[in-house]
């Protein structure tokens, strides 16, 4: 029964393209950081569904900019780092406001044919801006991109945030493996304990290896970068188009 499935989705990457990796490398290109190149794949591996300031220490750390600067204590590096994050985050809530970001039609017609079904769904995003890009989708943006088959799905709010049951959003509690489990204890909460078959939808090697750690279903959305990194990583099925993927598929796979 599609009443025991509980979904749980990454937002960046998975349902929209947001503008973090454009936020986090603009504001690494200028004065003082001086981080001249931020590929893709340096941020699917070190900042994706990572905390902000785990990302943010990460590009500071491995591109060089603490020594560069001549941050030796972590007082020092904290600074620098507060500094960094800050500067990222302005930019990115003037893009996100702007609408400056993609959305993956894919994502949404799944999100919106779980619903339809009954399937009980969180959003799970390390990122505190995740559901200031969901609030932001309107009904009219989403018919000018998707079309009109969503009518009656969304709730009286209009936007794509409507159709989540539980926002665990940018709520700091540690690393993906306990946001992913806060998210389905609450979705179990919500059916009275009649959710019992989690599954994640990632676009990160990180997301899916908590997936995976946790028991749950793990389905990698491959948008860029390697393929096999996913696979690697541990997930149940990988796919560029989740329109491709049965929601009985999901059910059948209950472990």
């Amino acid at each position: 029964m599609v009443t025991r499935l509980g979904f749980i989705w990454d937002i960046d990457g998975v349902v929209v393209d947001s503008p973090h990796e454009d936020a986090w490398r603009i504001t690494a290109q200028k004065a003082p950081w001086r981080v001249n190149e931020l590929s893709s794949d340096f941020y699917v591996t070190y900042m994706a569904s990572k905390p902000r300031y785990e990302g943010g220490n990460n590009i500071l750390q491995l591109k060089g900019v603490y020594e560069r600067l001549g941050a030796t204590t972590q007082q020092q590096k904290d600074i620098l780092l507060e500094k960094y994050c800050n500067e990222k985050n302005a930019l990115i809530k003037d893009l996100i406001k702007a609408g400056k970001f993609k959305l993956f039609a894919d994502a949404v017609t799944f999100l919106i044919e779980a619903k339809n079904r009954g399937v009980k769904q969180a959003a799970a995003s390390a990122s505190k801006n995740a559901r200031d890009m969901l609030l932001s989708i309107s009904k009219a943006r989403l018919t000018k991109e998707i079309g009109d088959m969503f009518v009656g799905t969304l709730g009286a709010e209009g936007t794509l945030y409507s159709l989540f049951n539980v926002d665990v959003c940018g709520i700091d509690l540690g690393g993906k493996e306990d946001i992913l489990k806060y998210a389905a204890t609450k979705l179990k909460e919500l059916t009275n304990g009649m959710t019992t078959h989690f599954v994640v939808f990632e676009d990160a090697p990180s997301g899916i290896k908590a997936a995976k750690s946790l028991g749950y279903l793990a389905v990698g959305v491959w948008r860029f970068g390697d393929e096999k990194a996913l696979r690697q990583a541990g997930a149940d099925i990988v796919t560029r188009d989740l329109r491709t993927v049965k929601i009985e598929e999901l059910l059948s796979r209950k472990k």
